[in-house]
């Protein structure tokens, strides 16, 4: 085993500066081999899209070109990771990898089970480092807010020096077998493509890009965000629209967090009349950052909730599911044009704003009556930002099967009403309603408008059968205990500034 070399594996971490694992396996190790593995179950998953693969290329491109500069180099290797790691320790053995610990789901926690059993047999090292403030192997609940926020308003880590990212090197060995030598990893290696629409309006998903958004909604955009990000029409520019870069890692959360905090203070001390508008936007904003990791713990402490209810009570809960109706669905094609609106805006742009993305679920689960598990897929393909913790813990709370929270059913034309009045959002993407008033879609029900079709069922009838079978399983003794135990396990205990939090809340953060 050559004990000079280590491995920093690359996953969902595609920066330089605020990296745990590099900058600890760069500042302990003499020479490092940086690695991206390019998985083929990742490229064939079903919630993978064109849209995941073109961020993950950005990124890596993005990183790549920085670490050549530095005079370091960056491997990508396609296969399934023990495969690979094990083609590499044949041709030269290695002592360690450092990576960071991905809360991810079934299939990248399988696979770090995996990845940690080849190792042990190959005795290599294999240290992961949190790189959010979620905490593996949690017991206490209550202790979560304490190490939260040792880890948030901890240090920053600067990017590396020109020094250390030289110390990047790749063995000739493995040169041979790696993917795309020094070109750009190019959409012609994996099975995906993309439309002109899309690469058009798709978010660039880089560092480079991460720092620009930081910048501009800190010091541009943000003033709007407290009231403005709850219209697809106004989040496009109000929202952060930072999570793209959350998800894949292009910047660390802590980063973001103590960046709006000195920008806040910056703003105490401003004589600018819109500087109080700035603060309680920002206040805003940074409680959402907090409530991101919080649900994501979820998901590192509950892995079966990809396939499980919190509240195990509701895996009772009937479901028609019917294909007709997940195909219109997915389609935009409900008859409820602000959800088909906002599908077939995620499908060329990659993004839509929370609130939008609870309405989506609500009407797939309570009015079409689709089971969660069903739509998590489809959904999670369409979000350029998808983060498997916030996206199946929102999807479990949108479907009211968690059950410490307020059942909360959508309207879709009252959504109109409150975030599209003028029909503006919906004639952009829908454009069979564009020569129809804006009263004529709002009212819109059981015939259809030209080539628009009449929606698939009422609304008020087929919302309300859902409901009476969510509280018929909630009012069950057995369900109201396990809303308790799902409460001690995975409640919030207090806000970002020590308030205690409220069980009832469904917030996350809002793009």
């Amino acid at each position: 085993m050559n004990d000079d070399i280590v491995i920093y594996w690359l996953k969902r971490d595609f920066r330089l500066v605020d990296n745990p694992a590099l900058t600890e396996a760069l500042h302990k190790n003499r020479q490092v081999c940086a690695i991206y593995i390019l998985e083929p179950s990742f490229l064939e998953a079903s919630e993978t899209s064109a849209f995941h693969v073109h961020a993950v290329l950005q990124a890596l491109n993005d990183l790549r070109k920085k670490i050549n500069s530095a005079g370091g180099q960056l491997a990508i290797f396609k296969g399934e990771v023990v495969a690979v790691l094990d083609q590499l320790f044949s041709l030269l053995p290695f002592r360690g990898i450092y990576s960071h610990e991905e809360i991810g789901i079934l299939r990248t926690y399988e696979r770090d089970i995996a990845v940690a059993k080849w190792c042990k047999q190959q005795g290599v090292t294999w240290k992961e480092i949190p790189q959010t403030g979620v905490f593996r192997g949690l017991k206490d609940r209550d202790q979560r807010q304490k190490l939260w926020k040792q880890f948030t308003f901890s240090p920053i880590l600067p990017r590396p020096s020109a020094d250390l990212l030289s110390k990047l090197t790749i063995p000739k060995k493995w040169k041979s077998i790696a993917l795309a030598g020094q070109r750009e990893l190019q959409f012609e290696d994996t099975p995906f493509a993309m439309t002109d629409s899309q690469r058009a309006r798709l978010q660039t998903v880089s560092e480079t890009a991460a720092e620009a958004t930081l910048q501009s909604f800190l010091y541009e955009r943000g003033i709007d965000y407290k009231g403005g990000i709850s219209s697809p029409l106004t989040a496009i520019t109000a929202g952060s629209r930072l999570s793209v870069h959350l998800a894949w890692g292009t910047i660390s959360g802590r980063r973001v967090y103590q960046a709006t905090q000195a920008r806040k203070e910056e703003l105490k001390i401003s004589e600018d009349q819109t500087a109080k508008r700035w603060r309680a936007s920002l206040t805003s904003f940074l409680s959402r950052l907090h409530w991101r990791d919080h649900f994501i713990q979820r998901l590192e402490t509950e892995p079966k909730m990809e396939l499980e209810p919190l509240n195990p009570a509701f895996k009772e809960l009937q479901y028609d599911n019917r294909s007709d109706f997940l195909s219109a669905w997915t389609n935009g094609r409900t008859g409820f044009p602000l959800v088909d609106a906002c599908i077939r805006c995620l499908q060329v742009t990659g993004f839509i704003n929370f609130r939008m993305r609870a309405m989506l679920a609500s009407v797939a689960c309570h009015t079409l009556h689709l089971d969660w598990r069903l739509i998590d897929h489809p959904m999670a393909s369409m979000y350029t930002d998808y983060e498997p913790g916030i996206h199946i813990s929102q999807l479990q709370m949108q479907a009211s099967v968690v059950g410490i929270n307020t059942v909360r059913i959508y309207s879709p034309n009252k959504q109109i009403v409150d975030q599209d009045p003028d029909t503006i959002f919906i004639k952009e993407w829908v454009p069979e309603l564009r020569d129809f008033s804006a009263e004529a879609i709002t009212k819109h029900r059981q015939e259809a408008l030209g080539d628009y079709p009449a929606q698939l069922v009422d609304w008020w009838a087929a919302s309300r059968e859902m409901k009476d079978r969510i509280w018929t399983i909630r009012k069950l003794a057995a369900s109201q205990q396990a809303a308790r135990e799902v409460y001690e396990k995975h409640g919030s205990r207090k806000g970002p500034r020590g308030r205690k939090g409220n069980n009832r809340k469904n917030k996350t953060h809002e793009q």
